[in-house]
């Protein structure tokens, strides 16, 4: 399994540093239309949904595409084995770490595997790279603009909120998609961006997992409380569990709980924090007290975890005290948007 993820290398940083420094060759300039965080513009609900009729995609695994600022965008779909093309389904986003792709934000997770077992739409988009997003440089560089973080879509001010847009729009065409029921989640990079869709898109999302990744949006808005659940090694020496400054481009982001601290305070909480789970060196805490009392903002630390995604061994020996995926999933199913 070829699993790059977050590679800080001196290539990369020699990259950043040419995208900072150089003009686009490409004649495909970044895109300028980002919307600026806290904006309420393009958080909408979607409409309820109670059937669908004239669907006709079947279970299985597809690679499609949808057209979005001046890009092609790439996304890999599961449908679960079971799947009624008639019933509003649940959809999990599950965006990869920076220089990875779709296909091994799959096979890391597991989350494929998961869905037929529960019935719900997995769905893996694809980041721009160098070449795609300034025409020039090293192709393993996929990402999200996360805003603190990282790479090209960062550097490049990519629309990847507007992707999300145009991705689920388009996913609407294909399956049925219940859109109470559409939950985000993301390594590394990708989980700094799922903390970005919160902020943004707190009327789509219903709720976000991130691993590895904080919330580093500069003004983060969230226009209704969003329920988050958090994973992170405290040995992880990518990104930081204390916080730090990335090296790719991106800005300083804060801590772990600093991270779901300020979800707890969008979020109303007022109580005490609560243990909700403990195993081996894997402990999650919860805010508590929150409106609505569902919207918990909560933190799994893995005592001694490096940049890893708790439940796979093979990769960076994440724990194996400890099922992200799974937990995320019971957390997701507990949780649509009211």
């Amino acid at each position: 399994m070829r699993l790059r993820f977050l590679a800080l290398a001196a290539s990369s940083l020699l990259l950043t540093a040419t995208a900072c420094g150089s003009t686009d060759d490409s004649g495909t300039p970044p895109d300028d239309d980002t919307e600026l965080p806290g904006t309420p513009a393009g958080d909408v609900a979607p409409a309820d949904r109670t059937a669908c009729s004239g669907l006709t995609v079947t279970p299985g695994t597809y690679d499609w595409t949808v057209e979005h600022g001046g890009h092609t965008r790439a996304f890999r779909v599961h449908v679960p084995t079971g799947y009624d093309a008639t019933k509003p389904t649940p959809v999990v986003l599950s965006f990869h770490g920076f220089g990875s792709t779709e296909q091994e934000q799959e096979q890391l997770t597991g989350f494929s595997t998961l869905a037929d077992a529960e019935g719900f739409i997995a769905v893996y988009p694809r980041g721009l790279n160098f070449p795609e997003v300034y025409g020039r440089g090293e192709p393993d560089t996929r990402g999200w603009n996360g805003e603190a973080c990282c790479g090209p879509a960062q550097l490049g001010n990519v629309d990847d909120v507007g992707f999300v847009d145009a991705l689920l729009a388009d996913l609407d065409t294909r399956v049925c998609t219940d859109p109470r029921r559409v939950f985000a989640n993301g390594f590394s990079n990708g989980g700094f961006f799922s903390y970005r869709l919160a902020c943004e898109r707190a009327q789509r999302i219903a709720a976000i997992a991130p691993v590895s990744g904080m919330e580093g949006v500069t003004d983060c808005r969230p226009s209704r409380p969003v329920p988050v659940l958090h994973f992170h090694g405290s040995a992880d020496e990518t990104i930081f569990y204390d916080g730090g400054s990335n090296v790719l481009g991106g800005k300083p982001y804060p801590s772990a709980p600093e991270s779901v601290r300020r979800f707890a305070e969008f979020n109303g909480c007022t109580g005490p924090q609560q243990q909700t789970y403990q195993q081996g060196n894997s402990t999650c805490v919860a805010y508590t007290g929150c409106q609505p009392e569902s919207a918990t903002a909560s933190l799994c630390t893995v005592t001694g975890g490096k940049h890893a995604w708790p439940g796979q061994p093979l990769y960076n020996g994440g724990t194996t005290d400890l099922d992200a995926t799974l937990q995320m999933w019971r957390f997701f199913q507990a949780r649509p948007r009211p």
